[in-house]
C-alpha cells in the first residue's frame, strides 16, 4: 500500500545544526527535501572523495572478476611485482602488496590513493601500448629500418618518400627517380621512392594511385620494445591490484562512510538559514509522527506538521503486504511506481501479470523449469531477494497449470494419456482462446472502473462515478463488438443500446458543472475515446498471438529435429542440440514477450482506464546512515 505521509518543517538553532542532522540521521525516518539547491566547497570535496573511492572500488572489483575468470589458466604463471614502480610525476607506489586482508578502516584513505595511482598508471601504460601497436601496424609494410638513416640522407640531398598502394598495383618509377618495392601482401603494397632532389609524392606519376606513409620517429624495433615494456609493466601493476583486491571489504566500507558524509553535507548545505536559526523540510510517515515530536521535545526543535496539499510532489512510500510483495520484483526492475496521490495497484498487477505470463509462455514444461529455477535460486543464491524468488514460484505455477490445461509440454505432439488427462479441449480451440482474451481484457478494465467508482463515491463525487459506470457499459459493449469483428460471432441486440447509454452517461457526467469549460477538449475527443476503448479490448488478443507463436516455434523445431532423426548417435546429437537451441531461443522470446506485453497490458491499458500515470518518480528515502543498512 501507499503509506500516508505528513509534511514536516523543522527549526533549530544554527549553532546546533550538525547535532540536529546527526539526531535525524540516527532516527532515520524523515525524507528531507532541499530548501534550496545545495552547494559549497565542503559538499564538492565530499562528492569528489566519494567518486574517487568508488572508482578505486570498481578497479579492485573489476580486477577480482578478471582474476577469478582467469584463475584456471593463470595458475602458476602469476609473476611477482618488482620492488617498486615509479609513477609519472614522481609518484612512487610500493610494488609488493602488503597483506591487504589485515588492513583496518583507518588504512582505507591511503589504500584508495594507492589503488588510484596503480590504476591510473596502468591505464596510461595500456593506452601507450595501444598507441604503439597502432603505429607498428601503420608502418608494418616498411620492414625493419632506422628512421635516422632517412634523416641523414635528406641532410645529404637525397630525398626518400615512402608510398602505399593497392596490393595489385604495378608501380613504375618516372625518369630521375628510383623505385624499390618493400613489401606486398593481400592488404597493400609498400614502396620507397628515391631522388637526388626534394620532391612531393603527389607531384609524380607512379602509374597507380598512392598515399604517402609518414615515417615513424623511431625504428619499429624500438617501438616494439617500448610497447612490450609498457605491457610488461602494466601486467606487473595488474598483479599488485590483484593483491590489493583482498581489501575490497575495507574499501567498500570506506565508500559507505564517504557516502554518508556526502549525504550529510548535501542535507546541511540544502537547509534554510534565517539569522540564528536553520530549518529544513521533508516528509515523515504518519505512524512516525509521535517519534518526531518526542525528538523535537528532547532536542528543543520547533516542528510543524501538516497534510500534503493536493497535487503536491510528495515522495511515494510503498509498503508491500506478504501477498503483494512479489510484484516488487517487476516494479523495481522497470523502475516504475505509482505516485503518492495515485492508487496502489500491486494486487491487480500481480494477479494479471501472472496470468498473462502463463498465457504468453503457454507450456507446462517451461512452468516446471521456472519452478526448478526458483527452487535452486532459493537454496543456493541467498542474496536474491525473497520476493523475487516468490514471483518465480508464482509465474512458474501459473504457467505449469496453463500448460497442463492446454496440453502443451515442450511442443511435443504425441503425449502419454496421463499427461493429457487434465487437458481442457475448449482451450485448444483458437477462437475460444481469442474470445477468452477479450473476456480477460473486459474483466481487467472493469476492475479499473469499479475501483474508480468506489473511490469517487467515497470522495463525494457522485457525478463522475456515474461517468465511470458509463465507461463500464462502453467496455462491455466493445467486448461484444470485438467478438463480432474478429470472430464473426453474433452481437446481442441490447449492445447498441448499452453503448449509447454508456456514451451518454460519460458525456454528461465526465465533468462537474464547474469544469465544463475546461473539459471542452475532452468532450470534443470523446468519440475518439470510444474508439480507444475498442482498441484497448482488441489489444488483449496479443496474449493469444504471442502465446500461439511460442508454441508454433517450438513445434516447428521439434518437427525439424524429427526429420533429422535419432537412428544413429551423430543424428541424435544433432537433433538434441537443435531442440536445445530451439527451447533456449523460445525462452528468450518469451521473456521479451512478457516484458513487452504482460507489462504493457498492466501499465498502459489497465492504468489508462484506472487513471494511473505511474508518477512515483521520487521514492521515500529517509535521511539515514547507509552503514546501518549494510551492517
Amino acid at each position: 500500500m501507499i503509506v500516508r505521509l505528513k509534511r514536516i518543517t523543522l527549526v533549530s538553532l544554527a549553532s546546533e545544526r550538525d547535532a540536529t542532522l546527526a539526531a535525524l540521521r540516527e532516527a532515520g525516518i524523515v525524507h528531507i527535501t532541499d530548501v534550496h539547491e545545495p552547494f559549497g566547497a565542503g559538499l564538492d570535496e565530499a562528492r569528489t572523495q566519494v567518486v574517487r573511492a568508488r572508482t578505486a572500488l570498481e578497479s579492485l572489483e573489476r580486477t577480482r572478476q578478471l582474476d577469478e575468470a582467469d584463475a584456471g589458466a593463470a595458475r602458476g604463471r602469476r609473476r611477482k611485482a618488482p620492488p617498486q614502480i615509479a609513477d609519472e610525476g614522481a609518484t612512487t607506489v610500493a610494488a609488493e602488496a602488503d597483506d591487504a586482508s589485515s588492513l583496518k578502516p583507518d588504512d582505507a584513505p591511503e589504500l584508495v590513493l594507492r589503488v588510484e595511482a596503480l590504476a591510473a598508471r596502468r591505464a596510461d601504460l595500456e593506452g601507450r601500448a595501444e598507441a604503439l601497436t597502432r603505429e607498428l601496424e601503420r608502418v608494418r609494410g616498411l620492414g625493419e629500418f632506422d628512421p635516422a638513416v632517412l634523416r641523414e640522407l635528406a641532410a645529404g640531398g637525397v630525398a626518400v618518400r615512402l608510398a602505399q598502394a593497392a596490393p595489385d598495383a604495378a608501380l613504375v618509377a618516372p625518369d630521375g627517380f628510383v623505385l624499390r618495392e618493400l613489401s606486398r601482401d593481400k592488404h597493400a603494397l609498400a614502396a620507397a621512392v628515391v631522388a637526388d632532389r626534394p620532391f612531393e609524392l603527389e607531384e609524380i606519376d607512379l602509374g597507380a594511385e598512392c598515399v604517402e606513409i609518414r615515417p615513424p620517429e623511431r625504428s619499429p624495433a624500438e617501438l616494439r620494445s617500448e610497447r612490450d615494456d609498457a605491457l610488461r609493466e602494466a601486467t606487473q601493476l595488474e598483479s599488485q591490484l590483484r593483491e590489493l583486491s583482498t581489501a575490497i571489504p575495507v574499501v567498500r566500507d570506506h565508500v559507505v562512510t564517504l557516502e554518508d558524509a556526502e549525504r550529510f553535507a548535501a542535507v546541511r548545505a540544502g537547509m534554510g538559514v534565517a539569522q540564528k536559526v536553520v530549518f529544513l523540510q521533508g516528509y515523515v510517515p504518519v505512524e512516525s509522527v509521535p517519534t518526531v515530536r518526542d525528538l523535537a521535545a528532547r532536542h528543543g526543535w520547533g516542528v510543524q506538521m501538516t497534510d500534503p496539499a493536493p497535487g503536491e510532489d510528495v515522495p511515494t512510500m510503498l509498503r508491500y503486504s506478504r501477498f503483494v510483495a512479489p510484484v516488487r520484483a517487476v516494479l523495481d526492475f522497470l523502475k516504475i511506481y505509482p505516485g503518492y496521490w495515485e492508487a496502489d495497484v500491486g494486487w491487480t498487477f500481480l494477479i494479471f501479470f501472472s496470468l498473462f505470463f502463463a498465457m504468453l509462455a503457454g507450456d507446462a514444461g517451461y512452468g516446471a523449469l521456472l519452478l526448478i529455477a526458483a527452487t535452486v535460486v532459493r537454496l543456493r543464491a541467498g542474496r536474491v531477494p525473497r520476493y523475487a524468488v516468490h514471483l518465480l514460484f508464482i509465474v512458474g505455477t501459473t504457467t505449469l497449470i496453463w500448460g497442463i490445461l492446454t496440453g502443451n509440454y515442450f511442443g511435443i505432439p504425441d503425449l502419454p494419456a496421463f499427461m493429457t488427462a487434465l487437458k481442457v479441449d475448449w482451450l485448444t480451440d483458437r477462437d475460444n482462446i481469442i474470445q477468452l482474451c477479450f473476456l480477460i481484457g473486459a474483466v481487467h478494465l472493469t476492475i479499473a472502473h469499479v475501483w474508480n467508482i468506489g473511490t469517487l463515491l467515497r470522495g463525494g463525487t457522485r457525478g463522475k462515478a456515474v461517468a465511470q459506470f458509463g465507461y463500464l457499459l462502453v467496455v462491455w459493449s466493445m467486448f461484444f463488438l470485438a467478438r463480432q469483428t474478429v470472430l464473426g460471432l453474433g452481437m446481442p441486440s441490447f449492445v447498441l443500446y448499452m453503448l449509447a447509454v454508456g456514451f451518454l452517461l460519460v458525456a454528461v457526467f465526465m465533468a462537474t458543472p464547474q469544469e465544463v469549460k475546461q473539459s471542452f477538449i475532452g468532450h470534443a475527443l470523446l468519440p475518439l475515446n470510444m474508439i480507444s476503448n475498442f482498441v484497448d479490448i482488441l489489444s488483449y488478443i496479443r496474449l493469444f498471438a504471442v502465446g500461439y507463436a511460442s508454441i508454433a516455434v517450438i513445434a516447428a523445431f521439434n518437427q525439424m529435429a524429427s526429420s533429422i532423426g535419432f537412428d544413429n548417435p551423430i543424428k541424435a546429437v544433432g537433433a538434441a542440440l537443435l531442440i536445445l537451441f530451439a527451447n533456449v531461443l523460445n525462452l528468450i522470446l518469451i521473456g521479451l514477450g512478457v516484458l513487452v506485453h504482460a507489462v504493457r497490458l498492466n501499465t498502459l491499458e489497465f492504468s489508462t482506464h484506472k487513471g494511473l500515470t505511474w508518477a512515483g518518480h521520487t521514492l521515500y528515502t529517509p535521511f539515514a546512515s547507509r552503514r546501518s543498512e549494510t551492517s
